[in-house]
């Protein structure tokens, strides 16, 4: 890339913390693909965040300093939207009694939790590496629920690494409820190869795959790709999607449901 971006310095540093207030991780990458700046610009930006205290410079990028680690839940962070409690109760509609069930980290799979909670469903196996999901079904009866070993992430308050995809493996869903981070014409991507390959462990267990996600994560993209829209089967969102996406997922014969804030439910491909 050639050009600065149509923000100015200020407003991007300030769209950059703000983006890692909600995934704790940006990549120099990143930066220049969100906001439409040269490598050189992206270095210049995460160093003034660096300085000012903003920020922690890593290799490669960025992380929310150690001061804005908060280790709290997702409600207690951003709070649950409408949105996100909409597209929660329509995921949570697709399971069914007995089925085993793997559950992602995210905010908006915290609601599909939630979600089943209060339905009717006698019984479901769980399994999860989120501490907030284990804790909401855990105050459920007739849910054998089952949480991965791994590595501690306090900001996701969640488990990753190694020990995490190896405990997968012991295990075969159903269904897997999961969570997306960017969605782009080619499919889904993440902020860091740790969590792509997580996830990408987490669709080699499960028969169907239905990822959830506001439309806020549609037309952006992270550096580490974690499938094509032939890896999911069902996409529950609270907008249609963009006309390139939306082209692109009915060609991979992807079932996208529509949940409209006012409880407004319809469906496309």
């Amino acid at each position: 890339m050639s050009g600065d971006g149509a923000l100015s310095q200020s407003a991007r540093l300030d769209a950059i913390c703000a983006h890692l207030v909600q995934h704790y991780r940006i990549g120099i990458e990143d930066i220049c693909t969100l906001f439409g700046v040269t490598r050189d610009t992206a270095r210049r930006d995460v160093v003034r965040l660096d300085a000012d205290g903003r920020a922690l410079r890593v290799r490669g990028g960025a992380v929310l300093p150690p001061q804005g680690r908060q280790v709290e839940q997702y409600a207690q962070r951003g709070g649950a939207s409408a949105a996100k409690q909409a597209i929660g109760a329509a995921a949570a509609a697709l399971l069914r009694d007995g089925e085993r069930v793997l559950f992602d980290t995210s905010s908006t799979v915290l609601e599909v939790a939630r979600a089943a909670i209060a339905s009717d469903l006698p019984a479901l196996a769980v399994v999860t590496n989120s501490l907030d999901v284990a804790e909401a079904f855990g105050q459920r009866d007739g849910v054998e629920l089952h949480l991965l070993g791994g590595r501690f992430n306090a900001w996701q308050r969640s488990l990753e690494g190694a020990q995490t995809r190896l405990g997968l493996a012991q295990f075969q869903f159903d269904k897997l409820v999961l969570g997306a981070c960017a969605i782009d014409p080619q499919g889904l991507t993440c902020p860091s190869d740790d969590e792509a390959a997580l996830k990408q462990a987490m669709r080699r267990q499960a028969s169907q795959v239905i990822v959830v996600a506001d439309a806020a994560k549609f037309s952006k993209a992270f550096l580490h790709r974690l499938c094509g829209f032939d890896g999911i089967d069902v996409l529950v969102t609270d907008q249609p999607p963009p006309a390139a996406i939306g082209a692109a997922l009915a060609v991979a014969g992807v079932q996208v449901i529509v949940v409209m804030v006012l409880e407004k439910i319809y469906e496309t491909g």
